[in-house]
């Protein structure tokens, strides 16, 4: 369980997450793991989830790392992300395992994804702490 940052209990709600069938399996001291099911609305024509959802897991997953350290309350986003798809999923359950690779206001993190526990993608993302009193 993280110290000062949000636990998978009090994460903030996402919405998109319902859409995708996301879930944090645990989070906390910079890391986490959340899941996603195969579904035929995710996929491509092919019958493989669209790179889309994957994208979508790897990034969630980034983000509740970054949220499981950062102070309740803080804001933060990701300012980029890189993606490599190494393999399609075609069923089962996709699991994305994510970690800060370095805390600060900038914080990038790693994830790699997996269906079934063969590794279908890999990412790295950077996240920012945004204070919500300054104006842009």
């Amino acid at each position: 369980m993280a110290i000062k940052g949000y636990t998978k209990d009090d994460f903030p709600h996402v919405p998109i997450w319902e859409l995708l069938g996301i879930e944090i399996v645990e989070m906390g001291s910079g890391q986490a793991t959340l899941t996603m099911p195969y579904d035929k609305k995710l996929t491509n024509p092919y019958g493989a989830i669209h790179g889309s959802g994957l994208f979508a897991l790897a990034d969630s997953a980034v983000a509740a790392a970054v949220a499981s350290i950062v102070k309740k309350g803080k804001r933060f986003l990701t300012i980029e992300m890189n993606i490599s798809y190494l393999a399609p999923v075609t069923g089962g359950i996709v699991e994305a395992r994510a970690k800060v690779l370095r805390e600060g206001r900038i914080m990038p993190g790693e994830v790699d994804v997996f269906n079934e526990n063969k590794l279908v993608a890999k990412a790295i993302a950077t996240y920012i702490i945004v204070d919500e009193n300054k104006q842009s």
